[in-house]
């Protein structure tokens, strides 16, 4: 199965029949959000901040690489952003095909940020580590991730 999508195409039907005001939509939308963020599990809580560490490593490459690279994740392996944590060898795989090599550097940054919106616990990696450092000792991604997620939830409690 093929999909075919030109940039011209909307992602998102957009309509004029809403007659609310934009501010008002994003009040509600931000009210919503912090009641959702105060009924989260510690787990839920940490895939929130692993979420957020690997949307802002891969907004770096560009929002056009960005949007593009979500919609294939989604569109050819079926996985949603909010998927990434409960799929982690799975998306670790797909990144090694998507971005060869410069997948080590990624899943590093990916890293460093979830570092710093947890910096209680364990580091997933030092700050004097570099890729090349990370790639020669073998490190595992998911084995960092799951070391990470282990230490926040008995901080947490």
């Amino acid at each position: 199965m093929s999909f075919t999508m030109t940039r011209e195409d909307s992602l998102i039907p957009l309509t004029s029949s809403d007659e609310s005001y934009p501010s008002q939509n994003m009040t509600i939308k931000t009210n919503e959000m912090a009641d959702k963020h105060l009924n989260q599990t510690p787990s839920d809580e940490f895939d929130h901040f692993l979420i957020e560490s690997i949307d802002e490593a891969i907004t770096l490459l560009g929002k056009p690489v960005k949007n593009e690279f979500y919609l294939r994740l989604e569109v050819n392996f079926n996985m949603g952003k909010n998927d990434i944590p409960q799929r982690l060898e799975e998306f670790s795989d797909i990144l090694q095909k998507v971005f060869g090599f410069g997948a080590s550097r990624l899943e590093v940054k990916f890293l460093r940020n979830l570092d710093s919106k947890i910096p209680t616990g364990a580091k997933c990696i030092d700050a004097d580590c570099s890729v090349s450092m990370w790639i020669e000792k073998r490190k595992s991604f998911i084995g960092t991730i799951n070391t990470k997620r282990k230490d926040f939830l008995l901080n947490i409690k």
